[in-house]
């Protein structure tokens, strides 16, 4: 036998080891590119304990749909007097499939108004809207997200948009509490 050939006998588990190395390279590198898509707790506003991913559809188009409204001055979603950086929408009829969707932030843009900003799928396949109850103590605001009714069938790839809705209070907020409501009917 050459030296060569014995080298390789010597080394019974050089291959194996060599393959396991490599093995944990694209495991290790596969780990790196799910962390950093899937971001921080800020990523995507935090979230409240017990929020789950919603399987949101989105279309694979990146074009905006019939109600929905950019209030930017171009670029992004940011509002030129400051205010929440969430694209405002107006409320969709006839969705299916809804389901609440925690909203993260919201304000006072007038005494009767109040905007509240949530994460949703793309409005061509996905639309939404609120539910308001209100008290002398507090406003009980329900985010819903839903299917449009006629992007039943669509093609849809899964996205977060952070939208906002303007919701008209019967009665100026002043101190009141805004609270989740968390008891919603909601369409099949």
């Amino acid at each position: 036998m050459s030296g060569s050939q014995e080298r390789r006998r010597s080394h019974p588990l050089r291959g194996a080891r060599r393959r396991g190395q490599v093995r944990a390279a694209i495991i290790l590198l596969g780990l790196v590119v799910l962390s950093s898509c899937a971001g921080g707790p800020d990523s995507l506003g935090g979230g409240s304990p017990g929020d789950e991913p919603t399987s949101a559809p989105a279309a694979t188009s990146p074009d905006r749909a019939d109600g929905w409204e950019d209030w930017s001055d171009g670029g992004g979603n940011d509002d030129p007097d400051g205010g929440m950086n969430a694209a405002l929408v107006q409320p969709t009829r006839n969705l299916v499939s809804e389901h609440l969707s925690s909203w993260v932030d919201y304000t006072s843009p007038a005494p009767t108004q109040l905007q509240v900003a949530f994460y949703t799928g793309n409005p061509a396949c996905y639309g939404v809207r609120a539910v308001v109850q209100e008290d002398a103590m507090e406003v009980r605001v329900a985010t819903v997200s839903g299917t449009r009714s006629d992007a039943v069938n669509s093609a849809c790839t899964q996205e977060a948009r952070l939208v906002s809705l303007l919701l008209e209070l019967e009665e100026p907020l002043g101190e009141r509490e805004v609270q989740p409501l968390t008891e919603v009917e909601l369409a099949p």
